[in-house]
């Protein structure tokens, strides 16, 4: 895993109402609760400063919409309605990592893979 594979992330806290800040690593964003997730390893680890309350790390290996929902809900943001939001992202990256990328033919393939699940 790479820093674009938290692409997503900063994406969807940005829609969200965060604002980026520079990092150690480039990647650091905040939400006027107190909330703040950043980057923190070159492989895509992460952590997310909760108000009132501890730093929360997820290694490279945690899907980024575990990461997307700890921080909404960090920030009082979570609500059902973001929730399938999420679950319709996450598919279509999982459908867009399975078909490569950087194949542009792919995305047929995308979404037919998307389509089946």
């Amino acid at each position: 895993m790479t820093l674009e594979h938290r692409r997503a992330v900063t994406e969807a806290l940005e829609a969200a109402g965060w604002t980026g800040t520079a990092g150690r690593l480039g990647h650091l964003l905040k939400h006027p609760s107190g909330a703040v997730w950043e980057i923190t390893t070159e492989a895509g680890g992460c952590d997310l400063d909760v108000p009132d309350a501890a730093t929360v790390t997820f290694s490279s290996r945690v899907p980024n919409p575990v990461v997307i929902a700890a921080c909404l809900a960090a920030a009082g943001q979570l609500d059902p309605a973001h929730v399938t939001d999420l679950e319709e992202r996450a598919a279509w990256l999982a459908s867009l990592e399975a078909a490569g990328l950087d194949n542009w033919p792919g995305v047929d393939v995308a979404r037919e893979i998307h389509n089946r699940t």
